[in-house]
């Protein structure tokens, strides 16, 4: 049996798609028993990554040692195959070939436009150019990689990602009491996701129909972020908040959308997660979330933010589009699955063999 070697370094990092990507794959390989896992372990600041096996929770503050730590743990690994997700190779690593998971390639493409990000992913090329076989979760993440890398095309696969766990609404929430009466923007804000680009006209449409804006994720708003919802018209009307996932899946469940704004993406997880959990999607019609949401969202130009709350009055006018947005994004969220990703992922294996 094939032994596949998978290191803990991409979970010293704030959780993101990365993470959220290899624990959905490992689980559904362990499930499929094709092939063989090697984990190195290693230690987590994000409590939800807690229950993967060999990973215990850690509550030292300092990334840096959680990855020197985890960097540690994968020395020596023994495997057929080494999955890398990070853009790290661990000192000594004993594997006859390695892949490589490439989620995006947003520094590349938008690091002249966002400094913040430029450089970001600095180990990515080498890597890569030595991988046995690089893995996307999208077509447009694949393109961009054989452009931006000048890799070969034979070598670059796609295997989308899977949906996410059905989490049952949390009873009581304070999102239940104002059903319909917010929208709902998930993760990180900087940069590419484009919050500040929409706020102005996403103000005037909320203010206009008496909307708030509910901020999962991401952080605290900035003071940047304080004065742009200024601005906007939503000092009262704006709250950014850490939930469980349980608060998630019922502030998905009420909301009148999820809006995702982004300018560029690897794959769009809260797009699939607001549609599971039946929320109407409006998203900037960028090509890797069209690859993730097809027709079950309301789409709208990226680059020009008033089309975005031009979506949001045709949302807010027409039930019927509610709900037929709500059931579509149902379905669809139900073609993702982790044990397709795992098949998949599993004939690149053999393939690299």
């Amino acid at each position: 049996m094939t032994t596949v070697g998978f290191d803990a370094l991409i979970y010293a990092f704030p959780a993101g798609g990365m993470a959220t990507y290899q624990s959905g794959l490992m689980g559904a390989l362990r499930r499929r028993r094709e092939v063989e896992i090697a984990f190195s372990g290693g230690l987590t600041g994000d409590p939800a990554l807690a229950v993967l096996p060999g990973l215990r929770l850690s509550r030292v503050g300092q990334r840096h040692l959680l990855f020197a730590r985890n960097m540690a743990r994968a020395m020596g690994l023994k495997s057929d195959v080494h999955h890398l997700t990070s853009f790290w190779r661990a000192p000594g690593l004993r594997t006859k070939r390695t892949v490589l998971s490439i989620h995006d390639m947003i520094p590349e493409r938008f690091g002249a436009v966002f400094e913040g990000i430029k450089g970001s992913h600095y180990g990515k090329a080498r890597l890569a150019a030595k991988a046995d076989a690089i893995v996307c979760g999208s077509e447009a993440s694949r393109r961009d990689v054989i452009e931006l890398l000048g890799l070969p095309e034979e070598r670059v696969f796609v295997t989308p990602y899977g949906g996410p766990a059905i989490v049952a609404p949390e009873a009581c929430t304070t999102f239940e009491a104002k059903a319909g009466r917010y929208v709902l923007i998930v993760g990180r804000r900087g940069h590419y996701k484009n919050f500040l680009g929409v706020l102005p006209s996403l103000g005037a449409a909320l203010v206009r129909h008496d909307l708030t804006l509910v901020c999962v994720g991401g952080g605290p708003f900035t003071a940047e972020e304080r004065a742009a919802l200024a601005a906007a018209g939503l000092s009262d009307r704006a709250e950014q908040v850490g939930l469980s996932a349980g608060e998630l899946a019922a502030a998905y469940a009420h909301a009148l959308c999820l809006i995702a704004p982004s300018l560029a993406e690897g794959f769009g997880f809260p797009v699939l997660e607001a549609m599971a959990h039946g929320a109407p999607v409006l998203a900037s019609d960028i090509p890797v979330q069209r690859e993730v949401g097809g027709e079950a969202a309301l789409w709208w130009e990226a680059q020009r933010p008033e089309a975005l709350a031009a979506a949001l009055d045709r949302l807010v006018d027409d039930a019927v589009l509610r709900t037929a947005l709500s059931e579509a994004g149902r379905a669809r969220a139900a073609l993702f699955s982790w044990d397709e990703t795992a098949r998949r992922t599993e004939e690149i294996y053999r393939r690299v063999v």
